[in-house]
């Protein structure tokens, strides 16, 4: 089965015994049984998937690995996943909790639950948002009128 990365970054794949394969409600954990590149696309092959109609039953699911088994960071990158829960800061004055996050056409949109009620998106670009402190579970909000 070909391997979409939402990092970008694949080698981490080949180094895989288990990943655990969700779409909706339904989870499932899959064995790797290998990894193979045909030119710049890595493949997987499952313990069990045997026939192109069986990989067809995965379509659409994500794969999903442990934290120790993922991608590495990158000085300044950061797991979308880690700012969920964080708490949106505009001059310190937390304005909101980010719940989630969507893809966007130019850029992650971060799903915002405000404090004041009701709920927003804010692209995750550098204009918008600055420090982000994970232990301390809060993102700088550099402008907050893109809660309005």
């Amino acid at each position: 089965m070909k391997v979409l990365s939402y990092s970008g970054v694949f080698d981490h794949f080949e180094t895989l015994s288990t990943v655990a394969a969700r779409k909706g409600a339904v989870a499932k954990t899959l064995a790797v049984e290998a990894t193979r590149w045909t030119g710049d696309q890595l493949l997987l092959k499952f313990k069990g998937v045997d026939t192109p109609e069986d990989a067809k039953l995965l379509a659409d699911f994500e794969l999903w690995v442990h934290r120790d088994q993922a991608a590495p960071l990158g000085a300044g990158e950061v797991y979308l996943a880690d700012l969920i829960g964080c708490s949106l800061v505009f001059q310190g004055q937390t304005r909101g909790t980010v719940t989630g996050s969507l893809d966007g056409a130019a850029a992650v949109l971060l799903e915002v639950q405000k404090t004041g009620g009701g709920t927003c998106v804010v692209p995750f670009m550098e204009v918008y948002l600055g420090d982000i402190d994970l232990s301390g579970r809060t993102i700088e909000l550099k402008v907050d009128w893109i809660l309005e």
